[in-house]
């Protein structure tokens, strides 16, 4: 039951897609058994329709990039519960955390998907998460920077491009970004030593 009688129950909401992905979802409860939380199967429900019914072609169930992740939490997934009329449910983070555990440890992983350890960093965010998974102090530091936005193969491949392009000029492979931002690029004399400007460079010379 429910508060308001014009909202539906998660479990209601998510009936038909729970039937529709019994296969994976049964297979998800069952390898977190023995974990001392399980996660409710509604939830990995929901994971799988959000996933299904994305405005971009790079999520499915089983196929995960880090920006689509993002989007997921962001957009997708209070989307699909307003378009139902039932509130987006607490603990959503918690169970895409799992979720991705469950498809890398069982093979189950599209390997179109982005590393497990990149999908995870927009979790973090999300939930000021460890690299664990754990709730962080409100007042720790962040354990990953934010690369929500950044999509991973495509950004990892231009800036191996770009470092190895400054590796050539002989410059230090962060210059052409610092560069393009209109920051200070290091100069050649510099070794890496601590020093008191942003980039661990006073701006002095030697």
């Amino acid at each position: 039951m429910t508060d308001h009688p014009h909202l539906v129950p998660l479990s209601t909401a998510v009936a038909r897609e729970r039937e529709r992905h019994r296969h994976l979802v049964d297979a998800a409860v069952a390898w977190q058994a023995d974990h001392e939380r399980p996660t409710d199967p509604d939830l990995f429900a929901l994971i799988c329709a959000a996933a299904e019914e994305a405005l971009h072609d790079e999520l499915a169930p089983t196929r995960w990039t880090r920006t689509g992740v993002h989007h997921l939490l962001r957009c997708d997934l209070p989307n699909w519960c307003s378009l139902r009329r039932c509130l987006l449910p607490d603990g959503e983070v918690a169970a895409l955390w799992r979720w991705f555990d469950f498809l890398h440890g069982t093979g189950r992983l599209d390997p179109r998907s982005d590393p497990v350890a990149e999908l995870r960093k927009p979790l973090a965010c999300a939930g000021w998460l460890d690299q664990d998974g754990r709730p962080l102090p409100e007042d720790g530091p962040r354990q990953v920077e934010c690369e929500c936005f950044l999509p991973y193969r495509e950004g990892a491949l231009l800036l191996g491009e770009l470092a190895q392009a400054a590796v050539d000029r002989g410059e230090d492979v962060l210059d052409p970004l610092r560069r393009a931002l209109g920051r200070p690029v290091r100069p050649a004399w510099w070794d890496g030593g601590l020093a008191d400007g942003p980039l661990g460079w006073s701006g002095s010379g030697p």
